[in-house]
């Protein structure tokens, strides 16, 4: 039936106006209480919660709860070592890695030291390192007739500070504790390959990365089991008066399929130093001298060769992705050094340059609050518990960064997609949760339990929204299940992407 003119315009005027209150009614304190009920009754059984969930492009908070208070936030802190990084690098900027002299090549000798200069790449590994060589010697270099010096000065000497790091020092049986270093390599952790013998009853063979590695006593307990068995094996790098052993015991089955496990190592820059002497030799590049390391600040004056790391923009994605704590704390003492900071540093110290950014974020969008709490970074990959942020200082971060328009492509294509994600945390939900996403989580065990997610979602009408949720145990409750934490807020979120 065709209705008046009149009629017609009335229609459209009263669905505008349904628009505008239902628009005014969703920034009520009542309209946001609807939502995060899961999250509600967790803080509300001897849980700490802070979440909030808004509009980028309205300004529109659809959900709060606790905003404000600070809790211990875990891997989300790598948020702030990825936008600080490209503030101050940004995303096509390459870490360089140089081997130096202040001694003078003649024919194929090198007269002098050869000096490797960390240059604070965090991704540095073994297949750059024989890059490198492949170049010394693509400028004749064949002999060395000084010392291997290791400068990592550019960082300098610091104190593990974070109580794992201090801990792998002694004993590592992870790779996530992995000490820094401006020189380090492979992420400060060794490789080794597990394989199972020829016959049922033969000790695994045990391969290290590079083969021919020095430095290491291997104290093989792992045995080859029949076919059918499951894998059972242990793996602990000690160090023990001046010797790192690895201490392999258990099982694993016949029929050829090897193990890879890394360790953090006890020190970076000795263990660059070692692969690099190991990998010389394999390069038939000869040593009069011993490796030692020596912090030299990058002032041995002739570069003899360089290698680049990848785009900064490109290696932000695998950290995020992985969760990986060398990368984000290394990006952060070099955050440090590019805004002054000189060596020695310290990793509480060089995260101060994120603090700034996390208030700078904070004071300039429209989220900021004057009495909202001040946030606390002692890592930038949220390994110490001394880190302290709240839901609004990540939401702040990431509206932040979503108006930097020069970073926000790099920034926003580094955060994890649930349907594309290495990681099981996120990987399982519906077709909302899994395509409309981009977030990082956090987990932490001691001393209490930590979950944490924060990143970005598409709205259905176009916009961008932000969200971010920090759960931590308390004393009365310390350890939180997945299923109370990790299924919480994942069904609060997917009742707000029905609705948004």
């Amino acid at each position: 039936m065709n209705r008046p003119a009149n009629q017609t315009h009335g229609y459209r005027y009263v669905g505008i106006l349904l628009a505008v209150i239902l628009l005014l009614a969703a920034t009520t304190p009542a309209a946001q209480a609807q939502w995060l009920p899961e999250l509600r009754a967790l803080a509300n059984d001897n849980a700490q919660v802070t979440a909030l969930v808004v509009d980028l492009d309205d300004k529109n908070v659809i959900a709060a709860l606790n905003p404000d208070l600070r809790l211990t936030p875990a891997s989300v802190s790598k948020l702030y070592a990825a936008a600080g990084a490209l503030q101050s690098f940004g995303p096509d900027h390459r870490f360089t890695t140089r081997f130096a002299t202040d001694g003078k090549v003649n024919g194929n000798v090198l007269w002098g030291d050869l000096v490797f200069v960390g240059g604070g790449d965090p991704t540095l590994d073994t297949a750059r390192l024989r890059t490198l060589i492949q170049r010394l010697k693509a400028v004749g270099v064949n002999h060395i007739t000084g010392d291997l010096v290791i400068d990592n000065g550019l960082f300098g000497h610091f104190s593990c500070q974070i109580k794992d790091r201090c801990e792998a020092h002694t004993l590592a049986n992870r790779a996530y504790s992995a000490p820094l270093s401006a020189a380090g390599i492979n992420f400060g952790t060794i490789g080794i390959t597990i394989r199972p013998g020829e016959t049922i009853g033969d000790p695994a063979d045990i391969l290290l990365n590079p083969l021919g590695l020095d430095g290491y006593i291997i104290d093989n307990g792992i045995t080859t089991g029949s076919a059918n068995i499951q894998p059972q094996f242990s793996v602990r790098r000690v160090h023990d008066n001046g010797s790192n052993i690895l201490r392999l015991n258990g099982q694993i089955p016949a029929g050829g399929y090897s193990y890879d496990v890394y360790r953090a190592v006890t020190n970076a820059d000795i263990q660059t130093g070692q692969v690099l002497a190991t990998l010389l030799r394999d390069a038939r590049v000869t040593m009069e001298g011993d490796v030692v390391v020596r912090p030299m600040n990058g002032t041995a004056a002739n570069t003899l060769a360089s290698v680049d790391s990848d785009s900064l923009g490109t290696l932000l994605g695998p950290m995020l992705t992985y969760s990986n704590n060398y990368t984000a704390d290394v990006l952060t003492m070099d955050i440090a050094t590019s805004n002054g900071q000189h060596a020695p540093l310290q990793l509480s110290n060089a995260s101060r340059t994120l603090e700034t950014l996390a208030r700078q974020a904070l004071q300039q969008t429209w989220l900021g609050r004057a009495e909202a709490p001040d946030p606390i970074l002692a890592s930038g990959s949220g390994l110490s518990l001394k880190n302290q942020l709240s839901a609004r200082h990540l939401v702040a971060l990431l509206d932040y960064m979503y108006h930097q328009p020069a970073l926000f492509p790099s920034f926003y294509g580094a955060i994890p997609v649930p349907i594309s994600s290495a990681t099981n945390t996120l990987k399982h939900g519906n077709h909302d949760w899994l395509t409309r996403l981009a977030a990082k989580t956090g987990t932490l065990t001691q001393p209490v339990t930590v979950r944490s997610l924060a990143g970005y979602f598409r709205m259905q009408n176009g916009h961008f929204g932000a969200f971010a949720v920090i759960i931590n145990g308390t004393s009365a409750r310390p350890a939180l299940s997945f299923h109370e934490t990790v299924t919480a807020y994942q069904q609060d979120i997917e009742d707000i992407l029905a609705a948004y």
